[in-house]
């Protein structure tokens, strides 16, 4: 059999183009059935809305954030989504010019860009909220969305309508935040960074308990130049900072106004950075050093013996972040077009004869699994941090290439992998529920939503996870990008 090298692929761009329509449906068509413990709400949040007018952003992750909930209740799926109203969303609805983004920049003054950098440096407290579009938490009774700036917006869980800005009650400033929060499930808080720019930059380490809106300083570490890092890694004792070569230039961003992905600078001559954290008391407890790589999203980590074993989709460059462009991924037509990670595993040790606090000590990798892949997840209640043996993930279908053609679901144990693949969809993120009471790591249903292009529509679904391949449930949403 000739594996194509490309295919028609019906209905992809849809997933890149802008959804206008705000929707709330009490009762999605459903077929097949749905567990009859899964009740609850899943919340979805992602760049939607691309144009004003004429006007259009060029790259992804610069869209509109929306914000999508499916209620699940005994066997019934109600869906309602809704823009988020931010300060970039309202504004560009009322003056209908686009407003700025991660590849967007839009012309101001020095003075205000200096005065805007003076008051995130000490709190900005002006009510101004961020396009945040890229994951969500409930933290002091609060549903909020997250991005890299250092403001999260509040939204009410039932109704998904914007309540503003929030505020953390401390004074723990700085620039750039991490969109996506490690959670301690040990601990029942939240660990996360920020860069603060200054004469010395720092990146700042906190934690805050689920319940609170105050921080706890755990580490200020002083770096000459920041990394772009988009996540990192927690263990039962550790904070591991993974900085790829994909530097800040924090001076042309202030200076000449320029968007944040024009002051990115790929240098991989620097080599991969590894800053091992103690979680209790701050201090660095190794520095590692591997040959250059970059990724968006860890998977797990965890300490075995005397050492940490950190898992990410790695890849050798930052090629996602530069071929997501909205007119390369509307029409890619060939996997090749938007390549996907590899599922990595780096092994730092610990032992004192073979740890260095000058970042001397250099480490490799293994490939966990043949399949390339992105936004993975495993069943984080149960094994955040710890042994695990199951991922799931998006992935490229070899018969089907594409961006994301397929789930899989990969056996680290017996080094194995079951997909859920149909012509000419879509998948979205896994999220993995675990069952009640259940008894093995893989009990429970991996929920996706997935665009059918050939229907123009998505539909949601709930696959067991003993028998990914199955489904146990999908429903037509009329969101094609939900």
């Amino acid at each position: 059999m000739v594996v194509p090298t490309t295919v028609t692929r019906t209905g992809v761009e849809l997933a890149f183009t802008s959804l206008n329509s705000e929707v709330e449906i009490d009762s999605l068509p459903v077929e097949g059935e749905i567990p009859h413990w899964l009740n609850g709400c899943l919340y979805r949040n992602g760049p939607a809305k691309f144009e004003i007018g004429q006007a259009s952003y060029n790259h992804w992750f610069d869209g509109l954030a929306m914000v999508h909930r499916y209620a699940f209740h005994e066997g019934r799926i109600a869906y309602r989504n809704r823009f988020l109203h931010t300060s970039p969303y309202t504004q560009m609805m009322s003056t209908g010019q686009l407003s700025s983004g991660f590849e967007t920049a839009r012309s101001t003054s020095l003075a205000s860009r200096i005065l805007k950098l003076a008051s995130e440096a000490f709190g900005d407290r002006t009510g101004q909220t961020y396009n945040t579009n890229v994951s969500i938490v409930q933290l002091d009774g609060k549903f909020m969305a997250l991005t890299e700036q250092p403001v999260p917006t509040v939204f009410d869980p039932i109704s998904l309508e914007t309540q503003g800005a929030f505020y953390f009650e401390d004074r723990l400033f700085g620039h750039l935040s991490c969109g996506h929060p490690q959670y301690d499930y040990q601990n029942q808080e939240y660990i996360n960074y920020i860069t603060c720019f200054g004469p010395i930059n720092t990146y700042n380490l906190y934690r805050v308990k689920a319940t609170s809106d105050r921080r706890q300083l755990i580490a200020r570490i002083p770096v000459r130049s920041p990394c772009y890092m988009h996540s990192f890694a927690l263990t039962e004792n550790h904070i591991i900072l993974v900085e790829f070569p994909l530097v800040i230039k924090s001076l042309p961003a202030i200076l000449g106004g320029k968007a944040p992905m024009q002051c990115l600078s790929w240098e991989p001559q620097r080599g991969t950075n590894f800053l091992a954290i103690d979680k209790h008391n701050g201090k660095i407890v190794a520095r590692f050093k591997s040959k250059a790589f970059f990724a968006f999203h860890h998977i797990n980590a965890y300490e075995q013996s005397d050492e940490i074993l950190i898992d990410i989709a790695a890849s050798d460059r930052p090629d996602l972040m530069y071929k997501s462009y909205l007119n390369l991924l509307r029409n890619a037509t060939k996997s090749e077009d938007q390549p996907l990670a590899e599922y990595r595993r780096y092994r730092l040790p610990l032992r004192s004869d073979t740890r260095s606090h000058k970042g001397g000590n250099k480490v490799g990798y293994e490939l966990l699994s043949d399949r390339r892949m992105e936004m993975a997840c495993i069943n984080h209640a149960r094994c955040s941090s710890r042994y695990y043996r199951y991922a799931y993930a998006v992935s490229h279908n070899r018969n089907w290439p594409s961006l994301v053609g397929q789930l899989v679901k990969i056996d680290l144990q017996h080094k194995a992998t079951t997909t859920w693949f149909e012509p000419h969809t879509y998948p979205g993120e896994p999220i993995f529920v675990a069952a009640p009471h259940a008894t093995t790591e893989d009990d429970g249903v991996i929920l996706s939503v997935v665009l059918d292009g050939a229907k123009r529509k998505s539909f949601f679904t709930d696959s067991r996870c003993y028998f990914f391949p199955r489904i146990g449930a999908c429903l037509s949403t009329p969101s094609h990008s939900a």
